[in-house]
């Protein structure tokens, strides 16, 4: 592990230290306090997970076996002698080194090549990391938002984007926080907004999460994650919108309270 953006850290530290936030993101999304809880699986997870270099799991390289999931059935196998198993180690690592400078070569292709032209009307995602979008913890914020479509280029490597109209931001980014938007099984031109409910002739949204909440003159907002819309059409509310989930908003303020309980007894033990 590194810390981000350490300029003496290599491409491959940084690249694990970003699949690590995308499971956190995926268990975690909706409920970011739970983090702690979910690491243990995680990196079981992360371990047992193919790598897309080297095309076996940690596991298998450091211990030249697969261990075996709590529900996992056992085995009819023989085990192998301890000639064989450093064999196949050894023969794994090699692998390995030889897939690392491969990937190496591709990293230099890819500086070399410089960065990405987009053309006015693409749809490309934005890069969060420089983003403060609401979210209480950095980590646990999407990796990027989107799709947004270029509504023109300015200079040789920034581009101009429509942006929601809630987020106060410059709309000009460099090249470098975009990539190309592609459809697929989940992000398809299919993909439409669901339609508001009518209750009492007045149209209401369905909130799927509440992520966070701040002060803003003497009221508390929270931010909603609505139900079949993507995170950049997150909105800050006041609990007077909320009506429709008090079931959602009750559970965050219930974790709410928790947390300083647990914030407080952890300062008392630090007196102790």
């Amino acid at each position: 592990m590194s810390t981000a953006y350490h300029p003496q850290s290599d491409g491959e530290t940084e690249r694990v230290n970003q699949e690590l936030e995308v499971y956190l993101r995926l268990y975690c999304g909706n409920n970011p306090e739970s983090w702690v809880d979910q690491l243990p699986d995680l990196e079981f997870c992360h371990n047992t997970r193919e790598h897309s270099v080297r095309k076996m799991s940690s596991f298998r390289m450091m211990m030249g076996y697969e261990p075996r999931g709590i529900l996992s059935v056992l085995p009819r196998k023989i085990v192998p002698s301890v000639e064989t198993r450093l064999s196949e180690l050894q023969k794994i690592r090699d692998e390995a080194l030889a897939m690392h400078e491969l990937v190496r070569q591709h990293m230099a292709e890819r500086i070399r090549k410089g960065s990405p032209h987009f053309a006015k009307g693409q749809k490309v995602w934005l890069d969060t990391k420089n983003l403060n979008i609401g979210y209480p913890t950095r980590k646990m914020a999407p990796k990027r938002e989107g799709p947004f479509i270029i509504e023109e280029r300015i200079g040789p490597v920034d581009y101009r984007l429509t942006l929601p109209r809630g987020w106060r931001i410059h709309p000009v980014f460099h090249a470098s926080l975009l990539s190309p938007y592609k459809e697929t099984e989940i992000h398809s031109p299919n993909d439409t907004r669901p339609p508001p409910d009518l209750i009492e002739e007045h149209e209401e949204y369905e909130v799927e999460a509440i992520l966070n909440h701040r002060q803003r003159y003497g009221w508390t907002q929270y931010l909603v994650k609505w139900k079949g819309y993507a995170s950049a059409e997150n909105s800050w509310e006041p609990e007077a919108n909320l009506t429709n989930a008090k079931g959602l908003l009750g559970e965050y303020k219930r974790r709410r309270c928790l947390r300083r309980i647990s914030a407080i007894a952890r300062i008392d033990l630090h007196h102790f």
